[in-house]
């Protein structure tokens, strides 16, 4: 149960946790929620916001990289 706990704080959703450890999402998602204090809808959020965070910092880094080859496809001309 720890481990599956830490796992999550770092970032793994419950569903991918679950499976390799014979559990069921619910059953995880029980724990996070005695283990936080929050309540099931709240640990929904947290873990969408983390998944769109971790969206928009892969487009910021596209974004960076054409950015900076455009920037060095000007300077060589």
């Amino acid at each position: 149960m720890r481990e599956v706990l830490k796992k999550n704080r770092e970032g793994q959703r419950v569903s991918e946790l679950a499976k390799p450890y014979g559990v069921n999402d619910m059953s995880v998602r029980s724990w996070l929620e005695r283990d936080t204090k929050m309540t099931s809808a709240e640990t929904l959020e947290i873990s969408g916001l983390k998944r769109e965070n971790g969206a928009l910092l892969g487009i910021i880094g596209q974004l960076t990289y054409w950015a900076e080859l455009r920037g060095k496809k000007r300077a060589a001309w």
